[in-house]
């Protein structure tokens, strides 16, 4: 049940950016930028949530209580989508370049109420998916118990590797994002029905499939996973 609704969340996030273009006013530029943020949310998901050996095992029955479920991810989803926000900036320059030539005005783009509500839903869903990982490898013991009381929940090691074959796919679909910007300026309208619902697609099943990153993906990308992923330890 929790693997379903880590899919349902993740593929809400990845269908928001669709809605101004589809549903609001067919804003470009505002999927782009959203497009930008959602592969930003990816990042921190993918370096937040992979596991270290000093991690939490156990949490206290308190945490469990669904009010604090619920106010764990509305912190997750204030942080992760204010760091993203700022890692937008870079991912989403290919938009911005663009937008340049059709002399979009972006502060027009990203104060309408279409936009920063999609953001804050995309930043939900980040903290909803973060809680729910953090749950799935936690137990619930005893009030008062000692964070690693328990045995960890599955295999370390494994969901390290499982994370590097993520990032090399996160970090590919940022390259294909770069490619879908100038496909859109490029072919204009005969694009919009169906390249970014393929791109959305995309993002569903790697994070699905993050296993399949491993089979497909260049070890090139799968190297430089480890240096990023590796940092926590370092940090330790």
């Amino acid at each position: 049940m929790s693997r379903i609704m880590t899919i349902v969340v993740d593929a809400v996030r990845h269908a928001v950016p669709l809605v101004p273009l589809y549903f609001y006013d067919g804003s470009v530029p505002a999927y782009l930028l959203l497009t930008a943020f959602d592969l930003a949310l990816g990042l921190m998901l993918i370096v937040g949530t992979t596991r270290d050996a000093k991690d939490p095992t156990t949490v206290d029955p308190r945490a469990a209580l669904f009010v604090s479920r619920v106010t764990a991810a509305l912190v997750l989803a204030a942080f992760l989508g204010g760091v993203a926000a700022v890692l937008t900036i870079p991912l989403g320059m290919p938009a911005f370049i663009s937008g340049m030539v059709t002399n979009v005005d972006w502060i027009a783009v990203v104060t309408q109420p279409g936009f920063y509500l999609a953001v804050v839903v995309m930043a939900l869903s980040a903290g909803v998916r973060a809680q729910l990982r953090f749950e799935a490898t936690t137990t619930v013991g005893e009030r008062g118990t000692s964070p690693h009381a328990e045995p960890v929940v599955g295999d370390l090691a494994g969901d390290r590797r499982i994370a590097k074959a993520a990032y090399a796919a996160q970090v590919t679909l940022i390259g294909v994002y770069v490619a879908l910007v100038y496909a859109l300026s490029v072919l204009g309208t005969g694009a919009l029905f169906i390249l970014p619902v393929i791109y959305a697609a995309l993002l569903v099943f790697f994070d699905a499939r993050p296993d399949v990153g491993r089979k497909i993906f260049p070890n090139l990308w799968q190297g430089r996973s480890k240096t990023v992923l590796g940092r926590r330890d370092r940090a330790d």
